[in-house]
């Protein structure tokens, strides 16, 4: 039986069409498509923003929540890997100790072996204390950083930020046929 998981998927059909879907939907965030995040993935050197845009795109965390992970965030039972997000909208700055606390939490199983890898390597090197955040920066560092890698890959027809990451992990997730209350789970 057919399902939209099964289908091989035309991402130049829909780089093409993107731009009819975000003029023609209302309230359509921007969004990139897989290919085009495996190009900037690829092009990013720097293991520190490489791994937020690892765990961006491969999470659907915003940005607060991948700026607020410590080494305990991370789950490795010996059968699944994943990180425990701590949900923090909208707030301008960082994520105060207060905030973190009343949080609400979700887990987001992480599947890829080559990126658990680069959290546990980057988790060891960095000698990070249990409860010290391991990205010590704000977000508009991570988004100066971001629109300098597009710059690098030749520029974009919209502007992308970190929030792009998450719109793109939910496009990506319905595209193979996730059900919308999953993926809803999922962003938290």
């Amino acid at each position: 039986m057919w399902s939209p998981s099964t289908r091989p998927i035309d991402w130049d059909r829909l780089i093409a069409k993107r731009p009819t879907v975000l003029a023609t939907i209302d309230d359509m965030p921007a969004y990139l498509l897989k290919p085009e995040v495996l190009a900037l993935l690829d092009e990013e050197k720097h293991p520190t923003y490489r791994l937020i845009l690892d765990l961006m795109w491969t999470t659907g965390a915003r940005i607060s929540e991948v700026l607020a992970l410590t080494p305990s965030s991370f789950v490795d039972d010996g059968y699944d890997f994943g990180v425990i997000l701590k949900t923090l909208k909208q707030r301008p700055g960082r994520p105060s100790k207060k905030a973190l606390q009343r949080s609400p939490k979700r887990y987001v199983p992480i599947l890829d072996r080559l990126l658990q890898d680069r959290i546990q390597s980057y988790l060891y090197a960095g000698h990070f204390r249990k409860t010290a955040r391991i990205f010590p920066m704000a977000r508009q560092t991570v988004n100066r950083h971001i629109h300098a890698l597009v710059e690098r890959v030749g520029g974009a027809d919209f502007r992308i930020t970190s929030h792009t990451f998450r719109h793109s992990f939910a496009i990506h997730l319905l595209l193979h046929g996730r059900p919308l209350k999953y993926v809803s789970q999922l962003l938290g």
